[in-house]
């Protein structure tokens, strides 16, 4: 089995695979991804807390085998991915996180210093939406859930019992990771629209 956390970029995909990995669940991660975080970080500013994104190499999306040498072990992979993903005979379990719109590409823009000009940002619930349906029809993939990066960060104990129905780990561990401090882009104290 291969499970995956999957989503937009800071959408909480890093925050659930930090909560997954202190449950105990072995992640897949890149110091050479990891160093993007810290490049990006400044005093002001630190976009992760650990400067770890949890992610591995993206040109690994075009290998023909992507991800199946990631067995038994949680990967992300962010939501344009998850088209490319090979046969896996072990089978998937894909949860998806989302955020709303307005504050993913606040975020993206605290962290990296320019406008997200992503063309799934135009289309974005749609999109969530065509990614559950296209795994839901795939017979290797044996749940693909949907969360919302908000109800991890304001009930994880609630949102962590749900998950545990599909991967095994520490729900009090993982929710011990869960800092509601770290939700700096809450769209009731967002000034700017889309």
């Amino acid at each position: 089995m291969i499970y995956i956390v999957s989503g937009m970029p800071r959408s909480g995909t890093t925050c659930m695979m930090r909560a997954l990995e202190a449950g105990g669940m072995t992640v897949a991660s890149s110091p050479e991804r990891d160093q993007m975080a810290a490049v990006h970080a400044d005093e002001h500013y630190q976009p992760n807390p650990d400067s770890k994104l949890y992610e591995v190499p993206l040109r690994e999306y075009g290998n023909v085998d992507f991800p199946l040498a990631y067995q038994d072990k949680v990967i992300k992979v962010m939501l344009w991915g998850l088209d490319s993903l090979a046969v896996n005979p072990d089978g998937y379990r894909v949860v998806i996180m989302r955020r709303d719109p307005e504050e993913i590409r606040q975020s993206y823009e605290a962290f990296f210093g320019h406008p997200l000009r992503h063309p799934w940002m135009a289309d974005y619930e749609q999109r969530i939406r065509r990614a559950q349906r296209m795994l839901h029809n795939r017979s290797d993939v044996y749940s693909a859930t949907v969360l919302n990066y908000r109800d991890l960060i304001d009930n994880p104990l609630s949102t962590f019992n749900e998950l545990y129905e599909l991967m095994e780990f520490d729900i009090d561990k993982a929710a011990a990771t869960i800092n509601p401090n770290l939700y700096r882009f809450r769209r009731e104290r967002l000034t700017v629209g889309i």
